[in-house]
């Protein structure tokens, strides 16, 4: 009877080895923050530029340097500084990685929302990340203060809205996908 009761606890063992846990649903995946973020990222800076050249509120590479100066410090956006390849690059990667990351935040509170709702809460979003840079770090960056103007306000607002609404879409396509309703499944 001993030997029976142990062989079928190893059974019995064996069984739950095999039988996996079921997998977590993950709220967000970095793709479709990635991709989120790099087209709203690219949207934005492209309206400021324009918006910064066409009001008269600067220079067209204005933006890109503010981008820079997080690594930069005020150097990079000092007028006397020449606009060199440093300031480019580093600007784009700053400004393409926090994008990144914001879209992957935002995508993590908006996932289960409808587009509309997303997009408005996209907005309420960008809007928060104008409040923080431009007023919460101005402490750590006190030339940013300089910034603060109507054309970044509707930047950032591009920003949240476009990278919600895409998120959301993207969602929307991978849980179609999913659930075998999409035409790419078949």
């Amino acid at each position: 009877m001993n030997a029976q009761s142990t062989s079928v606890s190893s059974h019995d063992t064996h069984s739950l080895i095999q039988t996996r846990a079921p997998e977590r649903k993950r709220i967000t995946r970095w793709g479709k923050g990635a991709t989120a973020g790099l087209v709203a990222g690219a949207l934005s800076i492209t309206v400021e530029m324009a918006l910064v050249e066409a009001c008269g509120r600067g220079n067209i590479w204005d933006p890109v340097r503010l981008s820079a100066s997080i690594t930069l410090g005020n150097r990079a956006v000092a007028n006397a500084t020449p606009f060199t390849f440093d300031i480019l690059f580093i600007g784009i990667m700053m400004h393409a990685v926090l994008s990144i990351l914001y879209a992957v935040i935002l995508g993590m509170l908006i996932h289960k929302l409808k587009p509309a709702p997303a997009t408005i809460a996209g907005a309420g979003f960008g809007l928060l990340i104008y409040l923080f840079h431009f007023y919460g770090l101005a402490a750590v960056y006190p030339w940013v203060a300089n910034w603060r103007n109507w054309i970044v306000v509707v930047t950032h607002l591009v920003f949240g809205m476009s990278a919600a609404w895409i998120y959301v879409h993207l969602h929307m396509r991978q849980l179609m996908r999913d659930a075998g309703l999409s035409p790419e499944t078949k």
